[in-house]
C-alpha cells in the first residue's frame, strides 16, 4: 500500500492577515425547509460563524496537542478483476475483512497553520511527520487548515441545508464544495503532492454559531495516488489554550478507500492542548557571572562497531501499546570499548528504546509486529544518545552462497528492529527478558 494523506494544507495565518472580510461574497443556496419556527437567515449565519474563527485564528498561539491514531486496514475477501473507482465505490464495504491494525501516539505542534509532529514526549525537529510515522495513509490539517480553507478561502460555495439536532442541540446544517482552483487539499501523487477538489457538509450552533462538526470528501483523486476516495469527519470542541478559548478538534475519523478495493479507517483523539513556547530562563543566583555564561558540553554518543545484547526490563502490552511509547530495557553484558577494554556500561544498564510500529495483523496468520528503535543509555544517572541498529546474522559458505539478510520496517529507519511474535488471540503480552542483539553505529549526520 501506497502513502500517502488527504489532506497537508499550507500555512494561512500570513493570508488570513491580509484578508478583507467585508468583501467577501458568499454564495447561498437556500432550501425550503418547514420548522415550527422562524429559521435564521443562512448567509449571516455562516458570516458571524466565520467572524469568531477568524478572531481566534488571529489570537491563537503556537500550541501543542497530543494524538492517539488508531488504524484498521481492510482487504476485500476475495481478490477478482481490476476494477474501476466507480464500480469500488458502487461495492462500498460490504465484502471486506478486516487484516490488521496499527496505533500511533505523537505530538503534534502547530504553527501559523502548519502542523509538525514528534513521537509522544520527544523533542521537534524538522523532520517531516510523514517520515516519522513511515508506511501507511496519515493525514494533516485537522488542527486548523481545514478550517481556513472551507471557511476563509475564497472560492467555497455553501448550500443550506436546513436545520436539526444533534447531541442534544439545535444545529444548523451545511453543505458545501471547494473547487480545486481553490483548494489547499493534497495528496501524494507519485513522488509529488497534487491539489484536489472536496466537497462536504457542516454544523453550526444554532444560538452560538460555533462550529460543531465538519466532514470533508473527495472523489476525483490523481491516478497516482493508489486512491479512489478520501473522507474525514472532525469534532470540534472549545478549548483553555494560554490566556484564551479556542476551537480545537476532539476527535476526527478519516476512511481512505483504495484502487486495489482495500480501505483504510483511522480514528485520531486528541487531548492535553496547551500553548507551546521553547523560552525559559534559569537563575544560579549562587555562581559567578562569568560561570553563569557557560553551557553544559552535549552528552557524547557510545562509540560505532559495539555490539551488545539487551534484555526487556518492562513487559509490552499488545492490546495498549502504541508506536511512539518507550520502553525500557537493560544490557545483558557490561559495554566496553573494542581495543583499550574499557567499560562504558556495566551489566543491567538501562538502554531506552522507542517503539515505532505496533501492528496486529489477522490474516493470513494473527500475530503481532513490534519495530523498536534504540534512543538512549542511562549509567550513573547520566544519560548518553546510543545509535544502534539490529545485528544481521549473515551467513555466507562462499562468494554465490546464501545469505541472511534482515530487512528494516517499510517505511522506517533502518536503525530499526521489528520482532514477530505469533499469537491466536486478541491480546498479547511481550514479557520482560525478552533479548536482542545489537551493533551501535555512528550519530546521524
Amino acid at each position: 500500500m501506497s502513502r500517502w494523506t488527504p489532506c497537508k494544507r499550507a500555512d494561512f495565518f500570513r493570508r488570513l492577515a491580509k484578508l478583507a472580510w467585508s468583501a467577501l461574497a458568499v454564495p447561498i443556496v437556500l432550501v425550503s425547509a418547514a420548522f415550527g419556527q422562524q429559521p435564521p437567515d443562512p448567509a449571516e449565519s455562516i458570516m458571524r460563524a466565520r467572524e469568531i474563527l477568524a478572531e481566534r485564528a488571529r489570537h491563537l498561539p503556537d500550541y501543542t496537542c497530543s494524538q492517539s491514531t488508531d488504524r484498521r486496514y481492510f482487504t476485500p475477501r476475495k481478490k477478482g478483476n481490476a476494477l474501476s473507482c466507480d464500480q469500488i465505490r458502487t461495492l462500498g464495504s460490504q465484502d471486506l475483512v478486516l487484516e490488521r491494525t496499527d496505533r500511533l501516539r505523537l505530538d503534534i505542534k502547530v504553527s501559523r497553520g502548519v502542523e509538525i509532529g514528534s513521537w509522544r514526549g520527544s523533542e521537534f525537529t524538522a523532520k517531516d511527520i510523514f517520515d516519522l510515522v513511515g508506511a501507511g495513509p496519515y493525514g494533516t490539517g485537522t488542527l486548523g487548515a481545514i478550517i481556513w480553507n472551507v471557511f476563509v478561502s475564497e472560492g467555497a460555495s455553501y448550500k443550506y441545508l436546513g436545520e436539526e439536532t444533534a447531541a442534544g442541540r439545535r444545529v444548523l446544517s451545511y453543505g458545501y464544495e471547494v473547487p480545486v482552483s481553490a483548494s489547499h487539499y493534497n495528496l501524494k501523487s507519485g513522488a509529488h503532492w497534487v491539489a484536489t477538489a472536496f466537497f462536504g457538509n457542516f454544523l453550526l450552533d444554532a444560538e452560538s454559531f460555533e462550529l460543531a462538526r465538519l466532514t470533508e470528501q473527495a472523489t476525483e483523486l490523481p491516478p497516482d495516488s493508489g486512491a479512489c476516495e478520501a473522507d474525514t469527519e472532525v469534532d470540534y470542541q472549545k478549548v483553555q489554550v494560554g490566556g484564551g478559548e479556542f476551537l480545537l478538534p476532539k476527535k476526527s475519523v478519516m476512511r481512505q478507500v483504495m484502487q486495489d478495493e482495500s480501505e483504510v479507517q483511522s480514528t485520531a483523539v486528541y487531548s492535553g492542548c496547551r500553548a507551546y513556547s521553547t523560552e525559559s530562563t534559569i537563575h544560579f543566583e549562587d555562581l559567578p557571572a562569568a560561570e553563569q555564561t557557560k553551557t553544559a558540553e552535549p552528552p557524547q554518543a557510545v562509540p560505532a562497531g559495539l555490539p551488545f545484547t539487551i534484555v526487556l526490563a518492562e513487559p509490552i502490552d499488545a492490546d495498549s501499546a502504541a508506536a511512539g511509547d518507550i520502553v525500557k530495557c537493560k544490557l545483558a553484558k557490561a559495554l566496553r570499548e573494542p581495543h583499550a577494554k574499557a567499560m562504558l556500561a556495566p551489566v543491567g544498564a538501562i538502554v531506552e528504546a522507542r517503539i515505532v510500529q505496533m501492528e496486529h495483523w489477522l490474516i493470513p496468520a494473527q500475530l503481532f509486529r513490534i519495530s523498536l528503535m534504540l534512543e538512549k543509555l542511562e549509567t550513573d544517572g547520566a544519560v548518553r544518545p546510543l545509535y544502534a541498529s539490529p545485528f544481521r546474522h549473515s551467513t555466507i559458505h562462499v562468494a554465490s552462497g546464501p545469505v541472511n539478510v534482515v530487512l528494516p520496517p517499510v517505511g522506517q529507519s533502518p536503525h530499526a528492529a521489528a520482532f514477530i511474535f505469533p499469537a491466536d488471540k486478541s491480546g498479547y503480552v511481550v514479557r520482560p527478558g525478552h533479548a536482542s542483539e545489537w551493533v551501535t553505529v555512528a550519530p546521524p549526520r
